[in-house]
């Protein structure tokens, strides 16, 4: 009978020792957690969709913070320059000549569209050599409106399958809506007339 006591109680001080050493140890656990999560939601606000979009792709917070933090180191060996104004005015004159055609024109327009970005991209100082890092690193000034150019983009393949159910003109001004906000954001330009104002698509 006392060897049952005596294992009892070795037992209840065990026990009680090991929930004082998870309450000790608790606190300084959530404290570590508490950064992290903090940065998570810091880096979910300013990268929004594009955020998303990794998370995706990757299904982890930990990776997805890693290629932004990837992103943001190689964005810093950049040297991103301001449009001379002579630059933007002939890019905002391609852009309007491009959304006049869509009429007569629509797929013309919509690659037209892509190439004054394209061309944008380059007069801004992101590299052009590789088209799917140049966007990563765009993502880290632009991460918003970026979301829209992505879009835009998958809709423009879309528009090329010919399925039956596809209105492959509605789906281009849709695609030179999204390159539209996109653009103005890179030209630094005030949001314009709506587009739907002037294509009658």
């Amino acid at each position: 009978m006392g060897i049952v006591v005596t294992a009892v109680v070795v037992i209840a001080i065990l026990l009680a020792g090991a929930a004082a050493y998870v309450r000790w140890q608790a606190p300084d656990a959530a404290a570590r957690l508490l950064p992290q999560r903090s940065n998570t939601k810091r880096l979910q606000r300013r990268y929004g969709r594009e955020y998303d979009r990794l998370y995706a792709k990757h299904g982890d917070h930990a990776a997805v913070e890693q290629e932004l933090s990837r992103r943001e180191r190689g964005r810093a060996d950049l040297t991103i320059r301001p449009l001379e104004p002579a630059d933007r005015a002939r890019l905002t004159e391609g852009w309007r000549t491009a959304q006049t055609g869509f009429v007569d024109d629509p797929g013309g327009a919509t690659r037209r569209a892509q190439q004054v970005i394209g061309e944008t991209l380059a007069l801004l100082g992101y590299p052009a050599d590789d088209p799917e890092e140049q966007l990563a690193l765009v993502s880290v000034d632009h991460a918003r409106t970026l979301s829209d150019f992505r879009e835009g983009h998958e809709l423009m393949q879309r528009s090329h399958t010919g399925a039956p159910d596809v209105d492959s003109t509605e789906q281009l001004r849709q695609v030179l809506l999204r390159f539209r906000t996109f653009f103005e954001d890179l030209v630094g330009a005030e949001p314009s007339t709506p587009i739907a104002e002037r294509i009658n698509a």
